[in-house]
C-alpha cells in the first residue's frame, strides 16, 4: 500500500517537475520574444528619433521652440545660421533680441495671440544676426500645452529674404515701367492680344490722337478710325498674333480732329499676370519730317542761289563777247578782214553757252537721254584716244577692264562726258605728273553695303573707277565737291560744274557715285551703273525712199518765239523748202485745214505758249494724217522728260540751240524716210 502511494507520489512529482520545466521553457521563450520586441521597438524608436532629429537639424527652414517669455529652448542648424549663434549660445536668449526695432511691436502683439489660438497667424519679421546681416522670416507657430497649461511655443520660420528681394526688384521694376509709361514723350499703349483693345494709354498717346483716356481704353484703333491705311493695322495684328515683333514700321495716322501724322511703330508681346498683352509704341515723326522738309528746301534754295550766281557770272562773260563783237559789227568799227574773227568769237561763245546749259540740265537730271544697251569696256576703249589728248605727257594713263562685263543701259555721249570730266579733274590734281587708272568691275551690292553707303541699293552693278595719284582732298572738300559751281581751282580755271555734272549723270542712269580720297595720297571716283535695267527694242531699219524735190516739200513750223521762228524759216527757205508758220497749236490746226493736209513735215517746239503743247499738236495732226513725219525741238520742258523714250536725237528730236547744218540734216533725213503708211505698204 505504502509502496503504491510512494509510486503515485513519485509519478505526480515527476509530472509536476516536467510541467514546471515546460512552463519554464515557454516562459523563457516568451520573455525572449518580448525582449526582442521591446528591443525592436527601441531600435525603431531610436531610428525614428534619429530621423526626426535629422529632419529637425537639416531642415532648410528654421525650427525652434521658446518659452512663454520668448527665450529659445531649442534651435536647429538653419536657425543657428540665421541668428549667427550656436544652439547652446542661443539657449536662454530671446527671439525678440534679434528682431529689428521697427518690427518689435509686431512681434510682441503676435506673441500675445499665440496662447489664445491653436495656431497663430503667420508673422513676417526682419531679424538682425550677430554679424549684422538682415534676414526676413515668415514665422508660423503653435502653442504646446501640458495638462492644459501653456508650456512653450513651437515655430517654423522660412527665410524669405531672397524672395523679398525679388519681389522688391519686381515692384521697383513695375514702378519704373509705370513711371516711364506715364511720362514718356513717346505714345505708348498696352493692348489685349485677343481683340486689340487698349487696356491702358499714356499721356503722350492721348495728346497724339486727341482723345480722352475714357474714349480710348476698351476700344480698338479701328473703332476709333486712327489708321489711314487699314492694311497696316491688319499686318501688325497678324504679326502680333503669331508672336512676331514690329520694329520701326512707318505708319500713317489721323487724330480725332483729322490732323494727319506719321509715326514709327514698335510692337512687342508682354506678359501681365495671366493675361497676354502687347506694347504698342508710336514715335511721332511728323514734326521732325516737317523740319527736315523745311531744311531741305532751305538747302535747295541755297544751292539755287549759288547756281544762279555761277550761271550769271559765266553767261555775263559769254554775253559780253557776243554783244561786244556784234555791236562793233553793227557800228561798222570792225575791219572787214577781221569780220571773220568776230563771227568766230560769237560762234564760239554761243557754243560755250549751249554747253553750259547742257551741263546744267545734266546736273539737274533733265538732259534728254538717248539710252541703249552698251558694254562699258567698249565705251571706255572707244574714248581712249580722246582721253589721251586730255592728259599731259608726265601723266601715265592706264586701263584695266574686268572680263565678261555685263551690258548696261546708258547714254554713250553722257558716259564720254563722265570720263572726260573725271580725267580733267585728275589731270589738274597732278600738276607734277602721276598715274591715272581707269578700270571696270562687276559688283554685287548686298544689304550690309547699302546700310553703310547712302544712295546705294542692292543688286548687281557695273562699277567704273577713275583713280589718280594726285594731291587728294580733305573731308570738308569731299563733302562739297558735287555742289554746283563749287571748285578748288583758281578763278578762270574751272566752272565748278564738272563733278556736279558727273553726279547728275550717275543719278539719271539710276546709279550713284562714291569718292575716296586722302590728302597727298590721291583720289578714286567710283560710279555704279545697274545691269538689270531693260530698254525698249530698237526699231527696225526703214528702207531708203526715193528722194523728193525740196520745192515740192512743205513744212509746217510751229514756234512761239518769233526770233527763233525767223531763223528756222530763213534756213529752210534758203534750202528751197516751202515753209508755213504757226505761233501756237490753234493756229497750226487752222493752217492745216487751209492747206487741206498737204503738209509733208511738222516741225514743232514741244513747249508752246498756248494751252496746247507741241506733243498735242502732233497727236491731233497725226490723227488726221497717220504717218505724218514729225520733228520735235526744245530747250527743255517737263513733257520732254516724260516722253524721252519717244525722242531720238537726230531722228525726230533736235535740241536747242541747234546749228543750221544740224537743222537741215535732220529735216532731210526725216523727209526722205518712209512714213508708217509707206512702210506698211512695203511690208
Amino acid at each position: 500500500m505504502l509502496t503504491d502511494l510512494y509510486g503515485i507520489s513519485l509519478a505526480l512529482t515527476s509530472l509536476l517537475l516536467l510541467a514546471a520545466l515546460l512552463w519554464s521553457v515557454l516562459l523563457r521563450r516568451k520573455v525572449k520574444e518580448q525582449a526582442e520586441r521591446i528591443h525592436e521597438q527601441l531600435l525603431r524608436g531610436s531610428a525614428l528619433e534619429k530621423k526626426y532629429t535629422d529632419l529637425f537639424e537639416n531642415a532648410n527652414d528654421v525650427i525652434y521652440t521658446h518659452d512663454m517669455r520668448g527665450h529659445f529652448t531649442s534651435l536647429n542648424k538653419a536657425g543657428e545660421r540665421v541668428i549667427g549663434y550656436s544652439h547652446k549660445a542661443a539657449l536662454g536668449m530671446s527671439l525678440r533680441d534679434f528682431v529689428v526695432p521697427e518690427h518689435q511691436q509686431r512681434f510682441d502683439e503676435w506673441l500675445k495671440i499665440c496662447p489664445d489660438s491653436k495656431a497663430s497667424p503667420n508673422c513676417e519679421l526682419t531679424i538682425l544676426s550677430a554679424t549684422q546681416q538682415r534676414s526676413t522670416l515668415e514665422v508660423c507657430a503653435r502653442l504646446l500645452r501640458r495638462e492644459g497649461q501653456p508650456l512653450e511655443i513651437e515655430g517654423i520660420a522660412r527665410n524669405i529674404t531672397e524672395r523679398k528681394k525679388v519681389e522688391e526688384a519686381l515692384r521697383q521694376s513695375e514702378e519704373r515701367f509705370s513711371s516711364a509709361f506715364r511720362v514718356s514723350p513717346v505714345a505708348i499703349a498696352i493692348c489685349d492680344v485677343s481683340d486689340n483693345r487698349y487696356q491702358d494709354v499714356n499721356e503722350s498717346f492721348i495728346r497724339m490722337f486727341g482723345y480722352e483716356r475714357e474714349e480710348l481704353v476698351g476700344r480698338t484703333g479701328r473703332e476709333l478710325g486712327i489708321w489711314y491705311d487699314s492694311s497696316q493695322e491688319a499686318a501688325i495684328n497678324e504679326m502680333v498674333a503669331v508672336g512676331q515683333s514690329v520694329c520701326g514700321l512707318e505708319c500713317h495716322f489721323k487724330a480725332k480732329s483729322g490732323k494727319p501724322s506719321i509715326a514709327l511703330v514698335f510692337v512687342e508681346r508682354i506678359q501681365q499676370s495671366s493675361a497676354s498683352s502687347y506694347l504698342f509704341v508710336a514715335h511721332d515723326m511728323t514734326d521732325r519730317l516737317n523740319l527736315e522738309t523745311r531744311l531741305r528746301e532751305a538747302m535747295k534754295m541755297e544751292a539755287v542761289g549759288r547756281l544762279a550766281a555761277g550761271v550769271a557770272h559765266d553767261f555775263n562773260n559769254l554775253l559780253t563777247v557776243i554783244q561786244g563783237h556784234t555791236a562793233l559789227a553793227l557800228m561798222g568799227q570792225v575791219d572787214p578782214k577781221r569780220m571773220t574773227h568776230s563771227l568766230e568769237a560769237v560762234s564760239n561763245a554761243s557754243e560755250r553757252a549751249a554747253h553750259l546749259v547742257r551741263q546744267l540740265l545734266t546736273f539737274s537730271r533733265k538732259q534728254t537721254m538717248q539710252p541703249k544697251m552698251v558694254n562699258l569696256n567698249e565705251v571706255i576703249n572707244n574714248a581712249t584716244k580722246m582721253l589721251g589728248h586730255l592728259v599731259t605727257q608726265n601723266i601715265t594713263l592706264k586701263f584695266h577692264y574686268a572680263p565678261d562685263v555685263p551690258s548696261t543701259v546708258a547714254d554713250v555721249t553722257m558716259m564720254d562726258q563722265v570720263l572726260m570730266n573725271l580725267t580733267v579733274n585728275a589731270r589738274d590734281a597732278m600738276p607734277s605728273g602721276g598715274s591715272l587708272t581707269i578700270s571696270t568691275a562687276v559688283t554685287q551690292v548686298d544689304a550690309r553695303y547699302v546700310k553703310n553707303q547712302l544712295g546705294s541699293r542692292e543688286g548687281k552693278f557695273v562699277c567704273l573707277s577713275v583713280t589718280d595719284t594726285g594731291c587728294g582732298m580733305d573731308v570738308l572738300t569731299q563733302a562739297r565737291i558735287f555742289e554746283p559751281f563749287f571748285t578748288t581751282k583758281e578763278v578762270g580755271k574751272g566752272t565748278g560744274l564738272g563733278l556736279a555734272t558727273v553726279y547728275g549723270i550717275a543719278k539719271q542712269h539710276e546709279g550713284w557715285i562714291e569718292v575716296y580720297s586722302d590728302v597727298g595720297k590721291g583720289t578714286t571716283f567710283r560710279i555704279y551703273l545697274p545691269t538689270d535695267t531693260t530698254i525698249a527694242p530698237a526699231q527696225p531699219q526703214r528702207p531708203p525712199a526715193k528722194l523728193l524735190e525740196k520745192e515740192n516739200q512743205t513744212i509746217l513750223l510751229v514756234e512761239d518765239d518769233s526770233k527763233v521762228a525767223d531763223l528756222v524759216r530763213v534756213v529752210l527757205t534758203g534750202s528751197k523748202y516751202r515753209v508755213l508758220e504757226a505761233r501756237d497749236g490753234i493756229e497750226a490746226l487752222q493752217v492745216w485745214n487751209e492747206q487741206k493736209g498737204e503738209i509733208d513735215l511738222l516741225f514743232t517746239d514741244i513747249m508752246l505758249g498756248s494751252g496746247m503743247s507741241g506733243l498735242e499738236v502732233a497727236e491731233n495732226l497725226q490723227a488726221l494724217k497717220p504717218g505724218l513725219r514729225t520733228i520735235y525741238t526744245s530747250g527743255y520742258s517737263q513733257e520732254l522728260a516724260r516722253h524721252r523714250n519717244e525722242m531720238d536725237e537726230g531722228v525726230n528730236f533736235l535740241a536747242k540751240p541747234h546749228s543750221p547744218s544740224n537743222l537741215l540734216k535732220i529735216v532731210e533725213r526725216s523727209l526722205n524716210t518712209p512714213d508708217r503708211a509707206e512702210s506698211a505698204r512695203a511690208a
